[in-house]
């Protein structure tokens, strides 16, 4: 078991080196100090108001009450005992990631935000037009043709708006803690990746605001079929209620809590992808949820109106070819233990399954 925190020296005989993990805090520190620097004012309201710092406050008591649980479930004959131990070998290198990811989640509202007023949305107008041509048809409109449920809207509208958030910072938290660190840091040097290649690199190249913005923006009627099925299906009024907040506050250039309107690529779509990967290579039926999970997220960004359906589709495929490179950078040469050794008699969601974990392996001989 690990017993040595995320950031420490390792001398050599010639130098003192920096570890993988304090390479990835200085990067992430550059990634939020950036955004400080440039937008200090964007950045110090991302954080919110009383409620959300009330939040921070509390996450070390809410962190310490889940080790407290999980010590009951993994060692109920002494918990407290399982709790010492963690905080031992996790506690200064857990506290410090996640110190660092709540900085790096402030920046990338500020940079989101900030991009809005600083590049303007040129390609909605060239990515609905390819959305509708290699689908033939607004893909939002296949989906709310679809037999779908009465329920099914409002559950939708609970996984993507409401429950996404809860999972990600609870996932992170959990990796934080791990005691694997070639696992533990290949999350979040993905995760930091992705975060920086995602959230800034394509965000400008692709600057876009999504179908539930575009005839704001642009005028006319191009997306109004959209907007009238929100306003009268089950949840819709409530994502209206959303885009209006966003709107204003790109409108009004303030920043507020979870502010910037971005629809290329889709970061709710980048980082349940991540985490089925992430939870794939560790469970394979817990792997198993998380992509249902992230299928249904990618059919919401566009059912909702928030997304392109290509904006899903790169984000997908950044997010495969940055968690491939990881595992060069952290799984050793030969090691398949994340890889299904025959797909013959499986069903069809395991054969998917396979084949990505599969495509995961080290290509090195």
């Amino acid at each position: 078991m690990e017993t040595t925190p995320d950031i420490v020296l390792e001398p050599t005989a010639w130098r003192t080196r920096l570890t993988p993990s304090v390479g990835l805090v200085v990067v992430a520190a550059v990634y939020a100090g950036t955004a400080a620097v440039l937008f200090p004012t964007s950045f110090a309201a991302s954080f919110g108001g009383i409620r959300l710092l009330m939040f921070y406050l509390l996450l070390p008591i809410l962190m310490l009450l889940g080790l407290a649980f999980a010590g009951i479930i993994q060692q109920p004959g002494s918990p407290l005992g399982y709790v010492r131990a963690k905080i031992r070998s996790r506690g200064i290198g857990a506290m410090t990631t996640i110190g660092v990811f709540t900085l790096c989640l402030g920046a990338f509202t500020t940079y989101k935000h900030e991009f809005s007023s600083l590049v303007s949305f040129f390609a909605d107008p060239l990515f609905a037009r390819l959305d509708a041509t290699i689908h033939f048809g607004d893909p939002w409109r296949w989906t709310r043709a679809l037999p779908l449920p009465g329920f099914f809207d409002r559950m939708l509208y609970f996984l993507y708006s409401q429950l996404w958030l809860a999972l990600v910072a609870g996932i992170i938290v959990f990796a934080a803690w791990m005691e694997d660190a070639a696992t533990r840091l290949r999350y979040f040097t993905a995760l930091l990746s992705t975060a920086i290649l995602l959230g800034v690199v394509a965000r400008l190249a692709g600057s876009s605001a999504g179908p539930i913005f575009y005839d704001r923006l642009f005028g006319g009627d191009r997306f109004a079929d959209l907007m009238s099925a929100l306003k009268t299906s089950d949840s819709g009024p409530e994502t209206l209620q959303i885009a209006d907040y966003l709107y204003a506050s790109y409108a009004s250039n303030e920043t507020v809590v979870g502010s910037g309107i971005s629809a290329m690529p889709s970061f709710h779509v980048a980082m349940v992808t991540l985490n089925a990967l992430f939870l794939w290579s560790l469970n394979r039926r817990v792997g198993s949820i998380a992509w249902l999970y992230a299928g249904l997220i990618l059919f919401g960004s566009v059912y909702a109106g928030w997304h392109y359906a290509i904006d899903g589709y790169v984000s997908i495929a950044t997010v495969l070819m940055i968690w491939r490179w990881t595992r060069r950078r952290y799984v050793a040469p030969g090691d398949h233990r994340n890889d299904t050794a025959t797909i013959a008699s499986k069903p069809a969601l395991d054969v998917a399954w396979t084949l990505v974990a599969w495509w995961q392996r080290d290509p090195r001989p």
